[in-house]
């Protein structure tokens, strides 16, 4: 007998095998895309911490550091983007940075 095309469990194996591989691969590109994103985020916050603790060691700011130091302090994005340290279009101008020392250590929360 002389076969001409495929069976219908072929068909249906073949078609179930293809769903399987693209189930697979939506699922790696979701993840790649959500990791790059989370390393998106991180190299902005790493900016703009950067910015806030070179606004800090500006020589106008001494009283403002040693605020910072003793009872902590904020600074509104808007204020590193009127300095220059950080570029408009880069960051939510609606955020705040503040800063705290906790056993010595400078810690930074943007919110």
């Amino acid at each position: 007998m002389n076969k001409k095309g495929f069976t219908l469990i072929e068909l249906l194996a073949t078609i179930a095998i293809m769903t399987v591989i693209a189930t697979v691969l939506t699922i790696n590109v979701m993840n790649i895309f959500e990791e790059k994103e989370k390393i998106r985020d991180d190299t902005k916050e790493n900016i703009i911490t950067t910015a806030a603790n070179v606004y800090l060691e500006l020589n106008k700011n001494e009283s403002l550091k040693e605020t910072c130091k003793r009872v902590g302090c904020s600074i509104s994005i808007n204020t590193l983007i009127e300095e220059g340290l950080l570029s408009e279009e880069d960051v939510d101008k609606n955020k705040v940075i503040n800063i705290y020392y906790e056993n010595n250590e400078q810690k930074i929360k943007i919110s």
